[in-house]
């Protein structure tokens, strides 16, 4: 089997029954001290996001794993489940334990999209030699590297996959709609203390981050459904290398791209599959694909919001016959269509002129539509997780715009 045909392999090798396929969500937040600061990332003489996470994983039992982002915001991974009111009864579950913490230390939650208050430099960086190689990655790369690892928090949401064709339809859709997802939960409404006006601050920090690993897949020339995944296997085999796993399975400097490291590793007979892993966890684009379809674009929700993009994702991409139908419309789009919504993107104004005329209020309306309807079809009353967030951006704007406005 030839390499490309081994990364094939990776990425479809966990396929599931459509109807047994489940939801991930990876939930972060920003910490902050009761007077106004963000906790410290590395240990030292207060309480530090490490104190957190030491304390989190004690206690976490069989709901999910912690980890720390960069710059030491909390990042809760939730074990996979058939449907959103199990999922959420996990998040309620690590909500509980992280307000036990929080209150018992005096700390606060902070819960927008980019930090309100600091800047990268105000912020250290994790101790770890992963996250330092690929500080120095992005600078090389984009201007805004260091805000996304330290200064910024999401939603992200991970699909089980049925068939290859299962997975590029849902990839590609997820890809077109990237610009809906960033507005509908645009959540950053502060920088340094300052409204950011109508600029979506973590769309524009995210696509100035890494321009060779980030952004969407039709900035890799990924434009179509069809041979997705052989053709993300080639856009990943250009990009350089943020690390490589050594003969161990530690993590040590590169200096080859992604495809350069597998190829070497082939040729030599020692390719293995944590390689593979290894290579496609660099990849930072807004949706990616691993062994599941993983859809990174939306802010991190404001409180009680945090199952609306989950809902929104679900609605339009495990819903086999709505997602049938938004690709018969997403597909026609051109390419020149299609990077100009995904630029208006980084404006909150849903005047501007989207695909085939229409107004980017419309498109909002119809992709958040089709959610509903999809939601609607899975048959789990899971619309409540959406109807009333969507109705409230859609009426007042996204909550990025409302907080600015209090």
């Amino acid at each position: 089997m030839i390499l490309h045909d081994k990364i094939r392999a990776f990425i479809l090798s966990q396929l599931v029954p459509a109807e047994s396929r489940t939801i991930g969500i990876e939930e972060e937040c920003f910490i902050y001290t009761a007077d106004n600061r963000r906790i410290p990332v590395n240990p030292c003489d207060e309480f530090s996001a490490t104190d957190l996470l030491c304390i989190m994983n004690e206690n976490v039992g069989t709901n999910g794993i912690y980890s720390l982002e960069p710059g030491g915001q909390l990042e809760w991974s939730s074990p996979p489940y058939r449907n959103l009111n199990t999922l959420f009864s996990a998040l309620g579950k690590h909500k509980q334990a992280l307000m036990e913490v929080v209150n018992a230390n005096d700390l606060r939650i902070i819960s927008y999209g980019v930090d309100p208050n600091y800047g990268p430099d105000d912020i250290d960086l994790i101790d770890q030699l992963k996250y330092q190689l690929m500080n120095v990655n992005m600078e090389q790369n984009g201007t805004r590297g260091k805000w996304m690892m330290r200064n910024t928090t999401s939603v992200q949401i991970n699909y089980d996959i049925a068939s290859e064709k299962d997975m590029e339809d849902m990839t590609f859709v997820a890809d077109c709609l990237q610009p809906v997802s960033a507005y509908l939960f645009a959540n950053s409404p502060f920088q340094f203390g300052k409204s950011t006006g109508n600029q979506n601050l973590r769309n524009v920090i995210w696509e100035n981050t890494d321009n060779p690993r980030c952004r969407n897949l039709i900035d890799h020339g990924i434009n179509s459904q069809e041979g997705l995944i052989d053709r993300y296997i080639e856009y990943i085999m250009t990009v350089p290398g943020i690390f490589e796993l050594n003969e161990t399975g530690m993590i040590v400097d590169t200096n080859q791209t992604l495809g350069e490291r597998l190829i070497d590793l082939e040729t030599r007979g020692e390719l293995r599959t944590e390689d593979i892993q290894a290579a496609l966890h660099q990849i930072f684009t807004n949706v990616r694909l691993k062994h599941l379809v993983e859809v990174r674009g939306a802010d991190r929700p404001p409180q009680g919001y945090e199952m609306a993009p989950v809902a929104f994702w679900t609605g339009v991409l495990t819903s086999e016959t709505v997602r049938d139908e938004i690709l018969s419309v997403v597909k026609n789009w051109s390419v020149e269509e299609r990077h100009q919504f995904n630029k208006a993107a980084l404006v909150l104004d849903d005047t501007q002129k989207g695909p085939q005329g229409k107004s980017y209020r419309e498109w909002n309306q119809w992709a958040g539509n089709f959610a509903l309807v999809g939601l609607k079809e899975r048959g789990w009353r899971e619309e409540k997780f959406f109807e009333e967030f969507f109705e409230t951006v859609m009426k007042n704007g996204p909550f990025d715009l409302q907080t600015q406005a209090k």
